[in-house]
């Protein structure tokens, strides 16, 4: 059913509670998990994942606001890749990897009409932070404590504004558009995962603010 993805339907809806966790793996781990359509960005032999845990609200169709709303959510795994074939020289894409939500409705829906890979897993996030999905495993921690930021990791994370999927073989872009995207850094402890194998944390942002969002039609590129 993958011409549901391709029908013109802007999302619109707000973004809560966005926490950024940046991590590094090795390019040769992630690799076999991307399609060949797709250039995974090299930052001297390590792929970057901005992991993104964020509450979703009012995520609703654009022309047909009243029709139905959802808040959700929505844990992913964004691999950085490098489309500056497409963006004027500049990398601003990420690949879905793998997303992870607690509604099983938001699975199935989310699967039918996006390239999320949205898949089932229990979350709990309070105190702190931690995924699970069978024996798979993520955890972190932020604390209040002052950080310093890492101006360029915050740079390359801050101009991300497309995700890249691959449709009928087909390399297909879609764009996000927001008003702003105020990200901070933030002290991120007890940072441990068993999704990848040589995952090191590299830093975490988050945005104190709610941010209205639109997600706009997967376009094909030639």
């Amino acid at each position: 059913m993958s011409f549901l993805k391709r029908i013109p339907v802007i999302y619109s809806g707000e973004l809560h509670k966005v926490k950024l966790i940046n991590f590094s793996v090795d390019l040769d781990e992630v690799l076999p998990m991307v399609p060949q359509q797709i250039k995974v960005r090299n930052f001297d032999g390590k792929a970057i994942i901005s992991m993104v845990n964020v509450n979703l609200k009012h995520m609703t169709i654009k022309a047909f606001p009243d029709l139905f709303s959802l808040d959700y959510q929505h844990v992913a795994f964004r691999l950085l890749v490098d489309d500056s074939e497409w963006s004027k020289g500049k990398a601003k894409g990420i690949y879905f990897l793998k997303s992870f939500t607690n509604k099983p409705f938001v699975v199935w829906s989310g699967n039918l009409l996006s390239h999320y890979k949205l898949s089932k897993a229990k979350i709990h996030d309070v105190h702190g932070f931690d995924l699970w999905q069978s024996d798979k495993y993520i955890r972190y921690h932020l604390s209040r404590k002052r950080c310093k930021s890492d101006e360029k990791l915050k740079t390359t994370i801050q101009c991300i504004d497309r995700a890249y999927a691959v449709d009928n073989d087909k390399l297909v872009c879609t764009r996000i558009q927001r008003e702003k995207w105020p990200i901070e850094p933030v002290s991120c402890v007890g940072f441990e995962t068993n999704f990848f194998d040589s995952a090191k944390l590299l830093g975490a942002f988050s945005v104190n603010e709610v941010i209205h969002y639109q997600w706009l039609p997967a376009q094909p590129l030639d």
